[in-house]
């Protein structure tokens, strides 16, 4: 995620932060129309004058220069809304909790807080072994291997590698053992 200055500098031209963000479809859509709007006004003003009747080419700028604010308005909303330091702070709460409330037994809300981790940040190694872990402990070896194999996948997967691989061989013994 870009610090909170890059967005604000990136959002010069709608969509550029979104697509920078992780938000690929938002951003094209904002520049597409923007970038449409722009052609829009520029071909009536300049270009083909005469296919468009008086007004139409301040219509288009007008539409431009709002979808550029709405688009502005936005960015920076999204930016301040998801300041990476306040982020990172309540994704580190939300663990230290799910670990906490893990250690007490109590595997349902520690199951909760990882999964609001995961849909923050989908690629969080250590949620995903630590959910890993309570579906083997509460007995659902099917979404046990499907955290595992994610975790493995994402960036910070590796250093999990030996206590994955060490867990989804035991699930494989345990699926080949009928007893």
């Amino acid at each position: 995620m870009p610090k909170r200055p890059s967005v604000a500098l990136l959002s010069v031209w709608p969509g550029l932060a979104q697509v920078w963000s992780g938000q690929e479809v938002l951003g094209l859509i904002l520049a597409a129309l923007f970038a449409a709007t722009v052609n829009l006004a520029i071909v009536s003003q300049w270009v083909w004058t005469e296919a468009f009747e008086a007004g139409w080419s301040r219509f288009f700028l007008a539409l431009a220069g709002l979808t550029w604010l709405a688009a502005l308005a936005y960015t920076l909303w999204w930016a301040w809304r998801h300041d990476p330091a306040r982020h990172s702070a309540e994704l580190d709460r939300l663990f230290r909790e799910a670990f906490d409330l893990y250690l007490q037994g109590r595997f349902n809300e520690s199951r909760r807080r990882l999964e609001r981790i995961l849909d923050r940040d989908e690629d969080d190694a250590d949620a995903l072994m630590q959910l890993g872990t309570i579906y083997l402990r509460t007995r659902h070896p099917g979404p046990a291997r499907r955290a595992f194999r994610q975790c493995l996948e994402c960036e910070g997967g590796a250093k999990w590698r030996w206590e994955i691989d060490r867990h989804l061989a035991r699930l494989d013994a345990s699926d080949a053992d009928p007893s």
